[in-house]
């Protein structure tokens, strides 16, 4: 299968706007620039900006694309890792001048205790392993992985924020099935390739809160509206 993300992160780094489409199971789609993915600051997600201010220390930027958000802390000074499972991102991340950047998924992160002050979920990324429990897997080896004032600053979009008769018809189809009504089935499309189906869990900051309870860590505040926000988690 193409790696379709790395498709647009290669084309969006050219300076094209990289149009693609996000195709969710039951049909709807919608249109999203992969310009995004190499987006300067000022350009960022309300949420991620604001809580950039709570960023210390040495940083682990999981689903780190093609650098964005990690360049962006190393040039201030910080001290960056960034990891992701498309080796296209991986190279473009490199090309830019990402310094440490690795192929390695968030479900099996090799670093050594307490070597992070803050982890970085940016880009919708609190989900990214779909399961509820592979993401609680996750923030438990986040947990093992930063140091007592570690942060994490997690992204995600409270799905109940929406009056889209699309969307509540989704919600309630995933309630019928015992699921998640954030936990979404997607793919990509960008140009003539299709990526892989892919498991994508939102939450809103009171589902973040009991889920990132459960590995250890306390939901202490969010920046940006309920729509896509950032969590702030700290040990509790």
């Amino acid at each position: 299968m193409p790696d379709v993300f790395g498709m647009i992160m290669n084309d969006a780094m050219k300076g094209d706007e990289a149009v693609h489409i996000i195709e969710r199971d039951d049909g709807y789609c919608h249109k999203s620039p992969g310009s995004q993915y190499v987006a300067d600051f000022a350009d960022w997600q309300e949420g991620q900006r604001h809580a950039s201010v709570e960023v210390h220390g040495r940083i682990l930027d999981i689903g780190c694309g093609a650098g964005r958000v990690g360049l962006h802390f190393q040039e201030l000074g910080h001290e960056v890792v960034g990891i992701d499972i498309s080796e296209v991102a991986v190279e473009i991340s490199r090309e830019r001048g990402l310094t440490n950047v690795y192929l390695m998924s968030a479900d099996s992160l090799e670093f050594k205790e307490g070597k992070f002050e803050t982890v970085l979920l940016f880009g919708n990324n609190f989900g990214i392993l779909g399961d509820e429990d592979r993401i609680v897997n996750m923030l438990k080896r986040i947990h093992a992985i930063t140091s007592p004032d570690g942060v994490v600053l997690a992204e995600s979009r409270d799905v109940t924020a929406t009056d889209k008769p699309e969307h509540l018809a989704y919600h309630e189809k995933n309630r019928k099935q015992g699921r998640p009504i954030g936990l979404v089935t997607l793919r990509l499309k960008y140009q003539d390739e299709v990526s892989d189906w892919f498991n994508l869990r939102m939450a809103g900051p009171e589902e973040m809160s009991a889920i990132a309870k459960r590995a250890g860590w306390k939901l202490e505040r969010t920046y940006g509206p309920r729509e896509l926000f950032v969590g702030v988690l700290k040990k509790a």
